[in-house]
């Protein structure tokens, strides 16, 4: 008997054994697992300075779906978002904040598609952003050739800008500038300007967005957004390149722009912070000009002596020296 009872349990051991085996070979085939249809939820609100407010949720999140629209803060508008430092992280710009208690509300998409509605209160930053945006990306790359149809210029900072104040800007040669329409994107750190026409052959043509673009707290970037195309299939041209110098100092300018004319050809190029400049353009004699921004206002307080200058030379310096009748950069080309 007892036997016969210790042969059953080895057999029902034996045998649930094969079902365990059998069942996990079968699992590899299996269909995969449900997709996720859990709504994404808010986990922790992180106010990092007066204008700036980061939420993270329990998992990623669709950056695609997540617009200012979809938010709203009690007594305080909200200027833009953006993506945070990973998946689950997103960034959301407003006015500048006060130190007291806001709440925020406003629904977000996770990668599945799934809504989540959220609500949260947190407490507003004293902490002042003194960061200034940069310029992080410009298209097309200076020197692509072959563009003249569908042209699309795109310049990406580092934060959002303040896009209610104006962009001074240059598009050469200049009667194609009003063919370009400028628009931003939901997070205000991309500016693009489209041209939809096609334009003239066999030109070389250049684009210079100036310094001084501000961000939410008024941080003004230092650098420029500058690049250079051709309508042509070859560039056909030649690398110059200069130092701007204040005559009475002697000292480097590290703030302003350079203007090459000639008969049929124009073409511009910024003054770097150490000073230099540098651009491709076609061979030939060109009459030379600078004009330099001391304090990155956009008025012109320094203009060089007119240069004749050659191809030939492949460089040249500028000198700079106080300007009678300051005006803003863009009224200098011609």
């Amino acid at each position: 008997m007892r036997r016969t009872r210790r042969q059953a349990i080895r057999l029902a051991g034996w045998t649930a054994g094969m079902f365990l085996l059998l069942f996990l070979f079968c699992a590899k085939k299996m269909l995969p697992p449900s997709p996720d249809r859990f709504s994404p939820r808010l986990v922790e609100i992180n106010p990092r300075s007066r204008v700036e407010v980061e939420l993270v949720f329990n998992e990623d999140i669709d950056p695609a779906q997540f617009f200012p629209e979809s938010l709203h803060i009690s007594e305080l508008a909200v200027r833009g978002v953006s993506r945070g430092r990973d998946g689950t992280r997103v960034i959301v710009w407003t006015e500048p904040q006060q130190p007291r208690r806001y709440t925020i509300s406003g629904v977000v998409w996770d990668i599945a598609g799934n809504p989540g509605r959220f609500r949260g209160g947190f407490t507003g930053s004293p902490r002042v952003d003194t960061i200034a945006p940069r310029v992080v990306s410009v298209s097309p790359a200076p020197g692509s050739t072959g563009l003249f149809r569908s042209i699309r210029i795109n310049v990406r900072f580092s934060e959002p800008v303040d896009t209610l104040l104006p962009l001074d800007y240059m598009i050469i040669p200049g009667e194609y500038e009003t063919l370009f329409l400028r628009s931003w994107s939901a997070d205000w750190r991309d500016v693009n300007f489209v041209c939809r026409e096609s334009i003239g052959p066999e030109l070389n043509c250049y684009f210079l967005l100036q310094p001084g673009v501000k961000d939410l707290e008024g941080n003004s970037s230092s650098t420029p957004a500058w690049t250079f195309w051709t309508t042509d299939s070859v560039f056909d041209g030649v690398r110059a390149r200069g130092r701007a110098v204040i005559e009475e100092n002697g000292e480097r300018l590290n703030f302003g722009t350079v203007f090459f004319h000639q008969d049929a050809t124009r073409a511009v190029a910024p003054i770097l912070s150490d000073g230099s400049f540098e651009l491709k353009l076609r061979a030939g004699d060109y009459s030379v000009v600078g004009v330099g921004d001391r304090d990155g206002d956009g008025v012109v307080d320094l203009i060089s002596l007119p240069v004749e200058f050659n191809t030939q030379a492949e460089s040249l310096t500028l000198f700079f020296v106080p300007e009678s009748v300051p005006r803003r950069i863009n009224e200098y080309r011609r």
